[in-house]
């Protein structure tokens, strides 16, 4: 990768393992564990918050003797880009821009001006998902979900979610949610994902159950209310993302919302399109 590499998650554990060292913050070295056929995504954050989707594909260990294992080495090299990074670092921002043919009134010192704030500005700045994010705020907290059953036991989740309201437009699809920190000291919530999974059944005799391959959506835009919050704080929030244009009737789409410090555990709530009607949202992605 081009930068130090943050975090590494991979959709199915079960077929695939990827190590990450602090001595080489670059690489990542992923090998199937299975000696069946798999696929699973794989998804590389850097530290300054550039994220890499990967399609893993393994077509097992065949019949045929004699055959060489092969290794190889992908370098990531992103082409140029015109989007600036968020940064955490604050911003210079102009408050307001006067005409110079203006005219411009000095105050005296009988007249001082009156208390200016961004008021006017954070109203004409404000969105359609910043209106949503207030709205989810104020709305009681929806069924909460943790990680996906066998994952975990219940006493050892860390992250809880839930989804309130999803707002159906066609082509995209707008999503309210709310994530509980359910751990006894802070942490620091990662950007909403969403993901495509869900089980199947195999086995002739004795059926067993199990999650098949998982995918990645590519979350358009999201507000959050805050990403650091303490035990058994509450933080609310609002994503926008391209609905796929098929998926099979065994998968569900669901929100992945993970902390920092374990991203391989998110915790992932359905997503149901019955929760709200059609609506007509419009919004500046920024």
């Amino acid at each position: 990768m081009p930068e130090p590499i943050n975090s590494v998650v991979i959709g199915d554990p079960a077929s695939f393992s990827a190590e990450h060292s602090d001595r080489e913050p670059n690489l990542v070295f992923v090998k199937p564990i299975t000696t069946k056929g798999a696929q699973s995504n794989l998804l590389i954050s850097s530290t300054r918050g550039l994220q890499t989707s990967l399609l893993l594909i393994s077509r097992g260990e065949t019949e045929e003797k004699g055959q060489p294992a092969v290794d190889f080495l992908m370098r990531y090299k992103p082409v140029g880009q015109f989007i600036i990074q968020p940064t955490d670092s604050p911003s210079v921002v102009v408050p307001q821009t006067i005409a110079v043919s203006s005219k411009v009134v000095v105050p005296s010192a009988s007249n001082p001006p009156g208390p200016q704030g961004p008021a006017n500005l954070t109203k004409a700045d404000r969105t359609a998902l910043d209106d949503l994010l207030d709205r989810q705020r104020r709305a009681p907290l929806p069924t909460l979900y943790g990680q996906k059953p066998g994952v975990s036991p219940p006493a050892k989740e860390l992250i809880r979610t839930g989804v309130s309201e999803v707002i159906d437009q066609g082509s995209e699809v707008v999503v309210l949610f709310s994530a509980v920190n359910v751990q006894d000291h802070p942490v620091e919530l990662m950007p909403p994902q969403i993901q495509l999974g869900g089980i199947k059944k195999s086995g002739k005799i004795i059926r067993k159950s199990r999650w098949s391959t998982s995918e990645q959506l590519a979350v358009t835009d999201f507000r959050m209310s805050r990403r650091r919050i303490g035990p058994g704080e509450r933080a609310d929030g609002v994503l926008v993302f391209q609905r796929p244009s098929f998926k099979q009737s065994t998968e569900t789409l669901f929100l992945q919302i993970a902390e920092s410090g374990a991203v391989d555990r998110p915790a992932l709530a359905p997503i149901g399109f019955g929760i709200s009607s059609f609506r007509e949202v419009t919004y500046d992605a920024r």
